[in-house]
């Protein structure tokens, strides 16, 4: 075909040319923001159920049976509308007779998925629609399951489907994602992992989901140009992604499709073929879905066959590709990445309602669950006493460390949203210093996620965790307060690090207010509000017994964080030889973590006889209940020592540098014996293992001091200050006066 003749066949679709580039480019100088989504959106108790119908009166009947227990199951008011369309009314008169509650809307003529959908909604009267399939039958508790995640930020939430027959392979299964394709949009549906976590869903399948109705409204009329069938339900859920809302595969929701392919009863192969190919290719102009330019997309069109063409042009057609495109062009621009909707976020069944509860976004350079190091184990615990009274949003980077084993934890959130790549945001991927790590850290992806989590549930107050992330008080978080929790301060008040402290103390002023693990931590920052929130541990002094007199040493020390290894290392070099000698039976076990394997392997020291190194997630406590004694050999460090406290919690002595005891210090803690260096750790490590009395008496010397260290007196502390981080409305929208310098004292 000739430049002029090509030029010729694509005038038609001018408008369109220009819709979708204008779109492109409006987006790129106007991203716009995220819309605030208030917790209360008004919606009404109440479900309708819309079933488009053609031909298969068989199996409506079965289908409504089985709706009918499925809504008997709810308290709620519910209708349901059956739409037929281009089917005779005669064949439904026995079924109408058999189901009297039921609705129904006849059309001579067939209007086609979307305008059978179309054609309900006009009936329906709740503010939640569930859509259902003629040939799909729910399980009794399939409604009340999706019901249970109705919350003002969710679109839609999809059941599970199986197959009737067992033997067909399971390719549909409501958990929509899609394949990456540079030549045309591609969509599939996943194999769903054991669990009944709820997962994030590119798009609600239009036979057996439970939708938002008025946003379900607009985006039907908004969809009709798919008409007579397929893609639908994909653009309505990019559109409700880009709008801001979420959708939802609901696994314990489980929905049974007996497959009569009604399509292929009422089209030529070719036809289906034909349509199909065109949506997909009106899918790609209206959201940009195969990065191919507006000239390459029109070029397709002027070589498909003259119906296709015929079928996409027109400015009504242009107008909505137009808004279409722009609606996820923009959320594109504000860093939002559809690749990663079904597989990295999870949702747990929320809690029954209840007087309005602190919402805070927690947000983590590092994964958490199951936690591996200690700044973990301090998140965990805390959120899981504080979860039954505050809805915790997770927004974790370091997504490929998480896994089904993390899972067991989600359930404890409210949501939880991984992210992954920073280290492909240019330079260092794991930047030495400080200030480098705030850079990469608070990369551009983790800043957009968290403006997008907090205008959409609404949060009170965005929790930050570790010095690395304090950049992220940069982001436009609208009403909610921040709260900066350092694990580590690591400012200096040094004329060497003036420079590295100036950055720190900016980057902290932004925020109303900051947390530190121990006194000496609080003592080097000036931020007006610092509230002394310490490391606990788990209160085991109820199963604790007398240690055992087998001389075996514990080191609780994850090699992830560096102090651990360097102080383990100097330990074996310079104490443990002088130990055997004296007792040549000690036994060390070292619980190092996920990192630990491969360094042992490497490393001589970690062969010696006695010396055991643990590197898959353990529970601590039958290690502890095991231990003679546990060592700290730690120099350097920051913040406070879990594995210090846990151990006096779990009734064991443990042996630590001065440096390894911030925090913990002043405390008068018999059961913590302190020596000036690593090396000099030798001599109360054999004292205390050689004599028994001495040992089991501290072991117990210290039940009224260890009462303010639990975790659960931590979690007191946390919610105290959300409490007056959020004012007498709790709600932050009148900011807690500006208090003065403040250490909530966790020995006091």
């Amino acid at each position: 075909m000739s430049r002029l003749a090509m030029l010729a066949k694509l005038l038609p679709f001018a408008p369109l040319y220009f819709a979708t580039n204008a779109a492109s480019v409006i987006a790129r100088f106007f991203p716009g923001r995220w819309r605030a989504r208030p917790r209360d959106d008004g919606a009404q108790p109440g479900i309708s159920v819309i079933v488009p119908e053609r031909g298969t009166p068989d199996l409506l009947d079965e289908t409504l049976a089985a709706l009918a227990a499925a809504l008997a199951r709810i308290d709620e008011p519910h209708q349901t509308i059956v739409v037929v369309n281009g089917a005779p009314r005669d064949d439904y008169r026995e079924l109408a007779a058999r189901h009297p509650a039921v609705e129904w809307r006849f059309h001579d003529r067939p209007l086609g998925y979307n305008g059978a959908i179309d054609d309900g909604l006009k009936a329906v009267r709740h503010d939640w629609t569930y859509l259902l399939n003629s040939d799909m039958r729910l399980d009794p508790d399939a409604l009340a399951e999706a019901m249970r995640y109705r919350r003002a930020h969710v679109f839609a939430i999809t059941s599970q489907i199986f197959f009737a027959d067992p033997a067909r392979r399971r390719e549909e299964t409501g958990w929509s994602d899609f394949h990456a394709n540079a030549y045309a949009p591609e969509v599939y549906e996943r194999t769903p992992e054991p669990g009944t976590l709820a997962r994030g869903n590119l798009y609600p399948g239009g036979g057996s989901s439970l939708c938002r109705t008025a946003p379900l409204r607009r985006y039907v009329k908004g969809s009709r140009d798919y008409a007579p069938f397929y893609w639908e339900d994909a653009d309505w859920g990019i559109r409700a992604w880009s709008d801001g809302y979420e959708v939802l595969f609901c696994p314990a929701s489980h929905a049974w499709h007996r497959h009569r392919g009604t399509v292929n009863r009422y089209y030529e192969p070719g036809e289906v073929e034909r349509v199909i190919h065109r949506n997909a290719l009106l899918f790609d102009l209206r959201h940009g879905w195969t990065g191919r330019g507006a000239r390459a997309l029109l070029t397709r069109i002027a070589q498909c066959d003259a119906a296709t063409q015929a079928e996409l042009r027109g400015p009504g057609l242009a107008w909505r590709a137009f808004r279409a495109r722009l609606s996820t062009r923009r959320a594109q621009r504000r860093g939002f990445a559809f690749a990663h909707i079904a597989t990295d976020k999870y949702y747990a069944p929320p809690p029954a309602p209840a007087a309005r509860r602190p919402r805070v976004l927690l947000v983590s350079p590092f994964a958490l669950f199951p936690p591996a190091h200690g700044g973990a184990r301090r998140i965990a615990e805390l959120v899981q006493r504080l979860s039954p009274q505050v809805d915790f949003v997770l927004l974790g980077d370091e997504r490929s460390l998480y896994s089904a084993a993390s899972e067991p934890w989600f359930e404890k959130l409210y949501a939880t949203h991984l992210i992954e790549g920073r280290g492909r945001c240019g330079g260092d991927a794991t930047p030495s210093g400080l200030v480098q790590r705030m850079d990469s850290h608070a990369w551009p992806r983790l800043r957009g996620e968290v403006a997008r989590l907090a205008a959409l549930y609404d949060i009170d107050i965005v929790q930050v965790e570790f010095m690395e992330l304090a950049r992220l008080a940069e982001v436009d978080t609208g009403r909610a307060r921040r709260l900066l929790a350092l694990h580590d301060v690591y400012l200096t008040g040094t004329p060497d690090y003036a420079w590295t402290d100036a950055i720190q103390h900016a980057a902290i002023a932004r925020y109303d207010a900051v947390t530190a693990c121990s006194a000496e931590d609080a003592a080097l920052l000036t931020h007006p509000h610092v509230a002394l929130i310490g490391n606990g541990a788990v209160d085991r002094r109820a199963r604790r017994t007398p240690s055992p007199s087998h001389a075996h040493l514990l080191f609780m020390g994850p090699f992830r964080y560096a102090q651990n290894l360097a102080g383990i290392r100097e330990f074996l070099d310079r104490a443990w030889p002088a130990l055997k000698a004296r007792i040549p039976d000690l036994r060390l076990t070292i619980l190092g973590g996920a990192e630990s394997a491969a360094i042992a392997r490497d490393d001589a020291r970690f062969a010696q006889p006695g010396v055991t190194v643990v590197s898959e997630f353990v529970d601590p406590e039958p290690w502890l209940a095991g231990a003679t004694l546990t060592i700290n050999p730690q120099i350097d460090i920051r913040g406070s020592s879990i594995k210090l406290i846990e151990s006096l919690l779990a009734g064991r002595v443990c042996v630590s540098t001065a440096d390894g005891a911030r925090g913990f210090a002043n405390a008068c803690f018999e059961g913590l014996a302190t020596a000036p260096d690593i090396a000099a750790m030798a001599e109360p490590i054999a004292r205390l293992v050689l004599d028994d009395a001495e040992r089991h008496r501290r072991e117990r010397a210290d039940d009224e001091r260890l009462d303010r260290y639990t975790w659960d007196a931590m979690a007191d502390r946390q919610l105290a200050l959300y409490r007056q981080l959020l004012g007498p409305n709790g709600n932050g929208a009148s900011p807690a006066p500006q208090a003065p310098r403040t250490h909530v004292e966790a020995a006091s």
